[in-house]
């Protein structure tokens, strides 16, 4: 069995959208699509008919189901997904194979991430960056949204903004699976902030959870990694930190480093944020080794 395709493509995306609404011959068509990609992307439509166990009219109505033109075209979009799913693994594959020591593969994961950082500061402006930390200290209450990798980012930044706020923050996406994520934001107001943080092959988790308080009337500030994330189309204030790495899908460096800013900042505007500090200190002195 081939493996399935990834949720983070326009295909996958299209199929995830209208799946509720399909017949069952329709779903049996889109079932095989999603566990067997690999074959589907070789297959005629008489193949993926016969696999599925449906027919030529019900494949040819699945695609323009999911607004394509004819099998062709579903088949182009299809190898287009499976080259971007593949894109980490090739690029790894590349990097690993080209000579080189090391320290020199360590050397270079260093440098890249000084280039992320150094473009995330050059990227910055003063009016966008006053006006995400205006969002975050007159909101009543932030809700962080993020997996993958950007699920220690938003970690890290709940723990920040926690001590700093009046506001309550809670890191949505980590109470115990999507339900409960969607449950938080079915709360959503127009006073509220949510904080949605992703890098590229993006989480349509924390997309949908971003765009649902939005239509609910709540603010979002997106942590992204460029102009073409999906974040940066829903978000009301939006700051970019790349995340280029030659060896891996992504690299967070620059991601942490604007949380790390904006509770740095959040926490300079809070007139009795030495007092907020001085008392977690003494809450823990016991805990400190010096």
């Amino acid at each position: 069995m081939s493996q399935g395709l990834k949720p983070s493509t326009d295909l996958s995306n299209r199929i995830a959208l209208i799946y509720p609404s399909l017949s069952d011959g329709h779903r049996r068509a889109a079932d095989f699509v999603l566990r067997h990609p690999l074959d589907v992307a070789t297959m005629t439509i008489e193949g993926l008919a016969e696999g599925s166990g449906t027919s030529n009219a019900t494949v040819t109505r699945f695609v323009r189901a999911l607004g394509y033109g004819g099998y062709g075209e579903f088949r182009a979009a299809l190898s287009a997904a499976l080259k971007f799913a593949h894109e980490p693994v090739d690029s790894f594959a590349g990097a690993r194979a080209a000579p080189g020591s090391t320290f020199a593969t360590f050397s270079q994961a260093l440098a890249d991430q000084a280039a992320n950082l150094q473009a995330a500061r050059d990227g910055l402006d003063e009016p966008t960056v006053t006006r995400a930390v205006a969002l975050l200290t007159t909101a009543s209450r932030v809700f962080i949204a993020a997996s993958g990798a950007s699920h220690h980012v938003a970690g890290f930044l709940e723990d920040g903004l926690a001590l700093y706020l009046d506001a309550d923050v809670t890191f949505a996406s980590s109470r115990t699976g999507p339900e409960r994520a969607i449950r938080h934001m079915l709360s959503a107001r127009p006073d509220d902030l949510v904080v949605a943080i992703s890098m590229q092959r993006y989480s349509r988790a924390t997309l949908d959870l971003a765009s649902f308080a939005k239509k609910r009337g709540a603010s979002v500030l997106a942590l992204t990694d460029g102009a073409t994330s999906p974040l940066a189309a829903i978000a009301d204030v939006t700051l970019f930190a790349p995340s280029r790495s030659h060896l891996l899908p992504n690299s967070p460096t620059a991601i942490f480093a604007l949380a790390d800013a904006l509770i740095a900042a959040v926490a300079r505007e809070r007139p009795d944020s030495a007092e907020a500090l001085r008392e977690l200190s003494e809450s823990l002195l016991w805990t400190f080794h010096r």
